[in-house]
């Protein structure tokens, strides 16, 4: 796979909530760790652990089109240092599939996605309460190699109900060193070059919200987790194309929460799910990254 062909998949790299980046990643796995007090019970402290999988499959054909094929896993672990309370857990599977069209001039690109995807925590067998249908419109502008101008619309059936989310934002290569890139309100980077083709590092705002169904114990309700965090990250190729990823920032989401199917009541039962005061979270993860604006 050439640069050329890599400057084509660059713009297509999604989770379920899309966001483009000057490199690819054909596989990626990330832990994430945060940890903190419950507000309610400020004696006893809550930990939540979250693991996500990501594998891309891109095929490119003759006249620039690109489709594209995506399997996202994550899973989602809370418990708390209260003696005899275990750990709760909940997982998805999503499959993003699409198609990039490109124009002649290859300075307009529109992307559209489907993304069905399970989110339970899978304590009985798979209702239709268990599934969820999304989707994702994303127009780019790409004026020069080192500007892009991109505005969208994402959608999902969440538990809670529909989730439309407008989507607004500006890849710009400022210098050799430093860029910035993302989509708000989902994700934006800044990003610095501290050693070409080697070490970046910067800063990473996220806001990611989604919803699992919650069966067996706790029928006809459904979990919402709501994460908004600002990091300090630090990326590094201890390979070609093979990279570590360090973050540690602090978070100002909350914590998951368990409401009642088909409404927004927060369900006041004591446990794992309570809310939590906001405090730090770090992440480590490792990748197979292909970046599309090295040096040759």
């Amino acid at each position: 796979m050439n640069k050329k062909h890599l400057s084509l998949f660059a713009f297509l790299l999604f989770a379920t909530i899309g966001f483009a980046q000057p490199y690819v990643e054909l596989v990626n796995f990330t832990y994430q760790h945060f940890s903190s007090n419950y507000k309610n019970n400020p004696e006893i402290k809550n930990q939540t652990d979250n693991y996500l999988f990501n594998l891309m499959y891109p095929k490119e054909f003759k006249n620039g089109n690109v489709f594209l094929l995506r399997l996202n896993a994550e899973l989602l672990q809370t418990s708390t240092d209260l003696e005899g309370t275990a750990c709760s857990d909940v997982s998805s599977i999503a499959l993003p599939i699409g198609f990039q069209w490109a124009s002649k001039s290859k300075k307009w690109k529109t992307l559209v996605m489907g993304i069905p995807k399970l989110a339970s925590n899978f304590e009985r067998s798979l209702t239709a309460k268990d599934w969820q249908y999304g989707g994702l419109f994303m127009e780019n502008y790409i004026p020069n190699d080192n500007f892009r101008l991109k505005f969208g619309l994402y959608y999902n059936r969440e538990a809670f109900g529909n989730f439309f989310v407008p989507l607004l934002g500006v890849d710009w290569k400022a210098t050799d060193r430093i860029y910035l890139y993302g989509i708000l309100p989902s994700n934006y980077k800044f990003e610095y070059t501290a050693i070409k083709n080697k070490m970046y590092a910067g800063l990473d705002f996220k806001w990611l919200t989604r919803s699992f169904n919650m069966s067996g114990t706790n029928p006809n309700q459904y979990l919402r987790f709501e994460e908004i965090f600002l990091k300090g990250f630090v990326d590094y190729f201890i390979f070609k194309n093979i990279l570590l990823t360090a973050e540690a920032g602090y978070s100002f989401g909350k914590s998951p929460l368990l409401y009642n199917s088909g409404t927004d009541d927060l369900n006041e039962t004591i446990g794992s799910y309570s809310p939590v005061k906001s405090g730090p979270v770090f992440n480590f993860g490792i990748s197979y990254r292909i970046r599309t604006d090295v040096s040759k």
